[in-house]
């Protein structure tokens, strides 16, 4: 539900603790008197006062008879205020259950909240990466260049063949492919990172620039029990169980006690007579045969408390597993940061030899295109590592609810 559907909801819920007013009218016309008699003709004796003549009068007075139709017609209309005091407790439990599904709905706007986050973390260490590649490729590129002069010189001298300059020009249009391609691909992932943070993308989009280090998966780690009561899911978990007492306690309302206070005013014109009348009443009702079928809810709602609460242990298991899976990762990738980092310094060091003994013409152009390119490839890898390591700490940090 939308968090203003629920908030509308809760509020909803309030107004029960206020009077129900309720106002209504009646209008009837019908065809012939609802009201029929018929009195017959007769002498009806004097009264001259005296209780005692009434009996034996001698004097009568002549009845003609008459025939009475009425009520044909009448008018209603009224307005009355009822203002509960006691309903079971369902005006309560009804109101603590809105509250529940406005905390609910907070908790699910949250977890996406943390979808989104944790995405931009993926898109924003990728473009990192990239840019980190682009650099690596530049540099090498340089390289190269100077590299070609070089064997230019050599290859005009007689020292090298043709074949030599070759290579070199074939590595440089590789590089300019590559570069090409990186370029792009950095483009399209500005796009989507602009559409996914829902802004407008143009070419003077672009992220700050910023190192892949990070801190060691130790400074990271929290017990698993203690994330797992920070997890929204968990919570939501926590919160469905309340929901079924609520639930529970509603259904019981339904078969105590009610109690209402209320005041009514009444308009009737009824045998061409208007009046008004005035009402205090107060209400009490107490559910009888209900009771039968309520045992058979009450022992439902039992059922589905106990089901809630299986759940919130079997998923809480699960949810463990969700937090310690993550950080084996993290710790999976720290390590090949490690083997990354030696990787990348012997190719440090086997491009200086292979440099030195170029220079030294004991080694020829193929063995330095080959050094200078595992050198780059070892630099790539360990970008790919670092980069790695930043999304899995992101992924870490939102399962032991630490992301925002």
């Amino acid at each position: 539900m939308h968090p203003e559907a629920s908030e509308q909801v809760k509020k909803n819920a309030f107004t029960n603790y206020f009077p129900k007013v309720e106002a209504g009218g009646v209008a009837m016309k019908a065809n012939k008197g609802m009201l029929k008699a018929e009195i017959p003709e007769m002498n009806l004796p004097v009264y001259d006062g005296n209780p005692a003549n009434l009996p034996e009068a001698t004097r009568f007075a002549y009845f003609p008879g008459m025939n009475v139709n009425m009520l044909d017609y009448t008018n209603a209309g009224f307005i009355s205020a009822i203002q509960p005091l006691y309903m079971g407790g369902r005006i309560r439990n009804g109101n603590r259950l809105a509250e529940l599904g406005e905390e609910i709905n907070s908790y699910q706007l949250e977890l996406s909240t943390d979808e989104v986050l944790v995405k931009t973390e993926d898109y924003y260490w990728t473009i990192v990466a990239l840019k980190e590649k682009r650099i690596t490729l530049s540099s090498y590129e340089a390289l190269l260049h100077n590299l070609k002069k070089d064997v230019q010189v050599s290859y005009e001298a007689g020292l090298v063949s043709r074949s030599d300059l070759l290579k070199v020009e074939i590595e440089l249009s590789q590089v300019r492919a590559n570069k090409l391609r990186l370029d792009h691909g950095m483009e399209l992932l500005k796009m989507i990172l602009a559409q996914h943070i829902g802004v407008a993308y143009s070419d003077a989009f672009d992220i700050e620039p910023t190192v892949l280090e990070a801190d060691g998966p130790e400074s990271l780690y929290q017990k698993p029990y203690e994330a797992l009561i920070e997890r929204n899911e968990y919570k939501m978990l926590l919160k469905a169980v309340d929901a079924e007492i609520l639930q529970k306690n509603l259904a019981r309302g339904e078969h105590l006690p009610k109690v209402a206070i209320g005041v009514q005013g009444l308009y009737l014109d009824l045998l061409e007579r208007q009046n008004t009348y005035g009402l205090a009443f107060a209400t009490l009702a107490i559910p009888i045969s209900g009771w039968w079928g309520g045992s058979h809810r009450m022992k439902e709602h039992k059922i589905k408390i106990e089901a809630a609460r299986n759940d919130l242990d079997e998923k809480s298991e699960l949810l463990i597993l969700q937090i310690n899976r993550p950080y084996n990762d993290v710790l999976e990738s720290h390590n090949q940061i490690c083997v990354a980092e030696h990787t990348f310094k012997q190719s440090e060091a086997h491009l200086k030899v292979v440099r030195d003994n170029f220079e030294a013409g004991v080694v020829g152009t193929s063995d330095l295109l080959e050094a200078q390119a595992w050198h780059r490839q070892s630099a790539d890898a360990l970008v790919d590592v670092k980069t790695i390591y930043r999304i899995k700490q992101a992924y870490y940090l939102q399962a032991i609810a630490k992301l925002r």
